[in-house]
């Protein structure tokens, strides 16, 4: 007998141990990194890693992060009932990681191995990450409880970097109601793995999240072209966002843009986390998408004058 739950949104994502370090330009040539780059290693490197960054680097914040916990815990901070599918790992940092999730539903969460870590590395300004998925990479078909989602609104979507989680997500999709909504936010991650390997999910998508580039990755074509290319797979709303430019909206019918406020930039981590919470709140309150676009980037440029989730959306902010 199936169980009813009371969630509006799942997310099914990544979940990991965020610590944002500031590094000078030489430490980041002996790491080689280079600014504004996405890096994954191999879980043999972690500790060396985390030992040069504790004695040479600046520790500005330890905390809970990934996207789809990132975009559940601005969701559950709206006032939005949030559930959560992933893996964390049987240690201290995945009992910090199930503290983080704050009031967002944990049934979906289960213990594997090690947690996943996220290192990010703010250098002049500019921010790399060095990403080690643990836990998150070895989510199985088995390990998803078809009934745990069949009762909310909408399934949000992020990326996985192992194949393991990719599939657990396609399964999901060909086992739930067709009245739930898909949300999707691929990360560059997936946008580098090409429009035919993600069709089972863009097919079944509702709204569609990417960044600027992340179309053109994806599509090998300018991003205005990419979005009506995209349209034509299977999602009804794109929202593609430009950071500092702010976001285009893109239907069948409807084509607008709205521009980001300036402000005060710290940290631009989980901004499309939170843009993607603050739109998916509003357009469960039936607003439009002009409003809904509008609520999201009040929230993202907020969330990015501090670290980690300092500035995210207090306690049942109303959209």
């Amino acid at each position: 007998m199936k169980v009813k739950k009371d969630l509006q949104v799942i997310c099914f994502g990544a979940i990991n141990l965020d610590l944002i370090f500031e590094i000078d330009e030489e430490l980041a040539l002996r790491l080689d990194i280079q600014p504004g780059y996405e890096y994954f290693k191999d879980k043999k490197e972690l500790d060396s890693i985390l030992y040069i960054l504790q004695h040479e680097g600046i520790l500005r914040y330890k905390g809970g992060g990934g996207s789809a916990a990132n975009t559940a815990v601005a969701l559950s901070r709206i006032g939005i009932k949030t559930g959560f599918i992933g893996m964390v790992g049987e240690d201290r940092e995945g009992d910090l990681l199930l503290e983080s999730l704050e009031g967002v539903d944990k049934k979906g969460i289960g213990r594997r191995g090690r947690s996943g870590i996220a290192l990010s590395l703010l250098i002049k300004g500019e921010r790399s990450i060095i990403i080690f998925p643990n836990a998150n990479d070895t989510i199985r078909i088995d390990d998803i409880d078809i009934d745990y989602v069949e009762s909310c609104d909408i399934i949000h979507f992020t990326s996985f970097a192992g194949g393991s989680s990719f599939n657990a997500q396609k399964y999901l999709l060909s086992k739930i109601r067709p009245e739930i909504k898909v949300s999707f936010d691929p990360g560059i991650i997936y946008a580098e793995r090409g429009i035919d390997a993600l069709l089972p999910i863009l097919r079944r998508t509702d709204i569609f999240f990417p960044e600027e580039k992340e179309i053109e990755v994806l599509t090998k074509k300018m991003w205005r072209d990419g979005c009506l290319e995209i349209l034509k797979i299977g999602p009804k709303v794109i929202v593609c966002t430009m950071g500092k430019e702010g976001s285009h909206i893109v239907t069948a019918d409807n084509d607008f843009h709205v521009d980001a406020p300036d402000v005060s930039v710290v940290d631009t981590t989980g901004a499309g986390d939170v843009y993607a919470a603050g739109f998916l709140a509003s357009y469960l309150n039936k607003k439009s998408l002009k409003e809904s676009a509008i609520y999201a980037t009040t929230l993202a440029s907020r969330s990015i004058t501090g670290f980690g989730r300092e500035r995210y959306p207090e306690y049942k902010v109303k959209s």
